[in-house]
């Protein structure tokens, strides 16, 4: 099979030329400095509703009348304030519209916005077109407690610079986009008389053999129906599996930018996914194969279930606000996994904030954008976010740990870019893994070409990785 790969040799060339070259590709990053007067610089920031919050307003993307809503609002209060400027902020509905604004601006030459905030898919192709300004010299984007790791601005991400950054130290925002985090019915755990599987992962043992035990042993009768051990959509449980085996979506090797399934790990993690998910005797995992699972594990049909994280905890009818007793668990580690890293994997994030060209001022939209996403009083680490999150949210301590452990680690599955087809089709035929592989190459290799290769020269011309 050839190797679906693009060159990344004369990148690497470019990047380590000695002398004047290198500062043009990987830019320092310099923090804004100056006068905090910005002498009443009114910012126009249009922010829209993501698509993962149940309500159809927000105030920075909380829900109004709440305590982060609050907080939030005082922020913007003391940073008007501290920055002699107004920030009005132009609540549209939906990515969409951020999108068709600002092309029409684009495309007169008007200003529109200094500021703008919408899903990942829609800022995209203003990302690839020039039409953003690059944020590494006027921000510290190193600083990824803040403004997120470089795997989840992936999609910023384009040739020479990032183009977008996140609210990363603001809690909540950004802890329902990733999928899928496995959530376990502990009532049921008791009844049965087993062990609680988080103690498997505290002990470094929640491995591929221990999960494919746990099948076995939670499948059992209740009343005259089969309660399985396990529900997950097919694609969503592949790409886990992936994932799980230290599989990235993008992988460098000897050299050159490959897609992370057509490496050894990846192709290990396929076939284990095939013999788990496609087996003759598929007793212990309930036959449904929707999305739609959260029913499952809440009406006692099943006793885990493979779940995206605002199935979680997006809404008030979620999984966590309409159980009594709820654990969470990462996808059990394959072979070639780091013990203890839990990864997951995005098809967009909400809440990507860039600056437009059509800015009149971006050092003055930077020193806001920087001032405005500072940690909240009071949770100003991950050590205070989970326990807040374990105080409001879980039923056990050990879960935000979990949780915020796969949102750091998520990776982008280049969904809108046709990416997860390849992934997804191992789980829907019988066919050896190899083949499939084979039958997607040229589709991965435009990937790889069209996108895949630019956002890589883009996050090493940033971090240097």
């Amino acid at each position: 099979m050839k190797r679906i790969a693009a060159v990344f040799l004369i990148a690497i060339l470019f990047l380590t030329a000695c002398g004047t070259e290198a500062p043009e590709t990987i830019p320092e990053y310099e923090v804004i400095s100056g006068s905090d007067d910005l002498d009443g610089f009114d910012l126009q920031w249009g922010f829209s509703m993501s698509v993962y919050t149940e309500d159809t307003d927000n105030v920075f993307g909380y829900i109004p009348d709440t305590v982060f809503a609050d907080t939030a609002n005082r922020r913007k209060q003391d940073v008007e304030n501290s920055l002699n400027c107004k920030i009005t902020v132009f609540n549209d509905s939906n990515s969409s519209v951020i999108r068709s604004r600002l092309n029409a601006a684009l495309a007169s030459g008007s200003h529109l916005y200094d500021l703008a905030t919408a899903d990942s898919s829609a800022m995209s192709s203003f990302v690839q077109s020039g039409s953003l300004i690059g944020l590494s010299s006027l921000l510290d984007v190193h600083n990824t407690d803040k403004w997120g790791t470089p795997s989840m601005l992936m999609p910023a991400l384009w040739k020479n610079d990032l183009y977008g950054v996140l609210p990363f130290a603001w809690p909540n925002l950004l802890y329902t986009f990733a999928g899928h985090i496995i959530a376990v019915n502990e009532n049921m755990i008791a009844r049965l008389g087993e062990t609680d599987p988080r103690e498997y992962v505290e002990a470094l043992d929640w491995t591929w053999d221990k999960f494919e035990e746990c099948l076995e042993r939670y499948t059992h009768e209740d009343s005259g129906r089969t309660v399985y051990a396990f529900q997950s959509h097919p694609a969503y449980f592949a790409m886990n599996m992936s994932l799980s085996n230290g599989v990235s979506m993008v992988a460098l090797e000897d050299g050159i930018v490959t897609v992370g399934i057509y490496t050894e790990a990846g192709r290990e993690a396929m076939e284990k996914a095939q013999a788990i998910f496609l087996r003759d005797d598929k007793d212990y995992i309930h036959p449904s194969d929707t999305t739609a699972s959260g029913e499952l594990l809440v009406n006692g049909e099943c006793v885990m279930i493979s779940q995206g994280h605002g199935g979680m905890i997006a809404t008030a009818g979620s999984i966590l606000y309409v159980m009594d007793n709820v654990g969470v668990l990462p996808f059990p580690q394959g072979p070639k996994a780091t013990p203890g890293v839990y990864p997951s994997y995005y098809q967009q994030i909400p809440y990507i904030t860039s600056i437009p060209v059509t800015t009149y001022d971006m050092h003055a939209a930077a020193k806001i954008l920087s001032a405005m996403y500072e940690p909240f009083e009071g949770l100003e680490t991950k050590d205070l976010i989970a326990e807040y999150m374990n105080n409001q949210v879980f039923f056990d301590d050990r879960d935000a740990y979990i949780f915020i452990n796969m949102i750091e680690h998520t990776e982008y599955n280049y969904f809108w870019e046709g990416g997860r087809g390849g992934i997804e089709s191992v789980l829907s035929s019988s066919n050896p893994v190899s083949t499939i592989l084979e039958s997607n190459e040229s589709n991965y290799q435009k990937l790889v070409d069209d996108y895949i290769y630019p956002q890589y020269l883009g996050r090493v011309a940033v971090y240097g990785e």
